[in-house]
């Protein structure tokens, strides 16, 4: 288990770090674990939820096992609590809760659900920092990752964070499933530091709304690949601990953005940031004020947000529809699950309306203002 000499992580009082060479691997080798402890003798099987990143995917079929999808809950990022349930039987080893774009999954409530069933929870926290779990240890694994777009970037890796009883466990159990895996390292040289600038440099304002025009860079697509490996792999001295730094001392602009697009919510629209924490406080305590990856929004409808969406962009604004499609509609995806995406209306419904606007450190007031009265203006 990982050493910060001196350091402390946030996630230090209940959990061990084991750092990988991405938040994919970290989230399989979670998954692993998950059969382990459990040993079911028929292919075990892993709920997620119908939206999010085919990553998720990936991750459960590298481990031999099977994702089953979930709706979500209507006009929300969750997964339906009693959907959940449903899905339950003999062969299922886990539950993974995805955090999105900021906003941790109910926690509490799938914990009950976990416990009830004998399941591990898995908190995929690679959009939400830090992870909900770190101060009460609900998770019984957390998946970090430290990727281009996460909140905290070190030019990739992630890290598996196994609850202290589970890593106490596998030492007495004796399972050398970390200790057998490979590792790679990441040099701080020159070609390092040069990759790392020129991506910087890529980031800033004028340049990353030029790529974004390029198709053939991808940026902004949803794609399905294959987890190849899973290694071991330390971020680069001294990374982490800047990063987190760093995180800890941005301004989020949420509250500035709820409060531009308030004259939204008497048109159709929901603004998922305030609703989703406003509603989750019922459930235990959450963070008061989000650091959002990008500021999420539902319109009234498909048409109204396609709208909106060439609007903001003619504008420079940078707006998104993030995924896109429900996992199932996904190339490479649908194959693996073997079920349309039709039998997930709500996770299908939140595809089509969902838009994402940037919620970044150089978003200014005058962009915030342009965005608000751009939506105020669509009927």
């Amino acid at each position: 288990m990982a050493n910060f000499h001196g350091f402390s992580a946030p996630w230090a009082g209940f959990y061990d770090s084991v750092f990988v060479n991405s938040g994919t691997a970290a989230l399989s080798l979670a998954v692993q674990l998950s059969i382990i402890s459990r040993r079911t003798p028929q292919t075990p099987e892993v709920i997620l939820p119908a939206y999010g990143c085919p990553d998720l995917v990936a991750a459960v079929v590298a481990q031999g096992a099977r994702p089953v999808l979930v709706d979500l809950a209507q006009g929300r990022p969750w997964m339906d609590l009693e959907a959940v349930e449903n899905a339950v039987n003999d062969n299922t080893v886990g539950i993974i809760a995805v955090g999105f774009l900021g906003i941790p999954e109910r926690l509490f409530a799938l914990r009950q659900i976990a416990d009830k069933n004998d399941l591990a929870l898995i908190e995929d926290s690679a959009q939400v920092f830090p992870p909900f779990s770190c101060g009460n240890g609900l998770a019984d694994y957390l998946i970090l990752s430290f990727g281009r777009g996460k909140p905290i970037n070190l030019m990739g890796g992630g890290a598996l964070l196994i609850r202290k009883d589970h890593s106490e466990q596998l030492a007495r159990n004796s399972v050398n499933v970390l200790g057998a895996l490979a590792e790679t390292r990441v040099s701080a040289g020159l070609v390092w530091r040069l990759r790392r600038w020129l991506f910087n440099l890529l980031l800033t304002r004028p340049l990353y709304g030029i790529m974004e025009h390029m198709p053939f860079l991808g940026i902004g697509q949803t794609l399905f690949h294959p987890l190849s490996s899973i290694a071991r792999q330390a971020p680069v001295e001294g990374l982490l601990e800047a990063g987190i730094e760093d995180f800890n001392s941005r301004k989020g602009n949420g509250a500035a953005w709820s409060e531009a697009l308030l004259g939204l919510t008497g048109k159709g629209w929901s603004r998922l940031a305030p609703e989703c924490f406003d509603e989750a406080g019922g459930e235990g305590p959450v963070v008061s004020s989000p650091a959002l990856l990008r500021y999420p929004l539902l319109a009234p409808s498909r048409q109204i947000r396609d709208k909106a969406l060439l609007e903001l962009n003619r504008a420079g604004i940078g707006a998104s529809v993030f995924y896109g499609q429900a996992l199932p509609a996904i190339n490479g995806v649908r194959e693996l699950v073997a079920v349309s995406a039709t039998a997930f209306p709500c996770a299908c419904d939140f595809a089509e309306r969902l838009i994402t606007l940037p919620a970044h450190e150089d978003v200014r007031t005058a962009d915030i203002n342009s965005v608000a009265g751009i939506l105020l203006a669509q009927h």
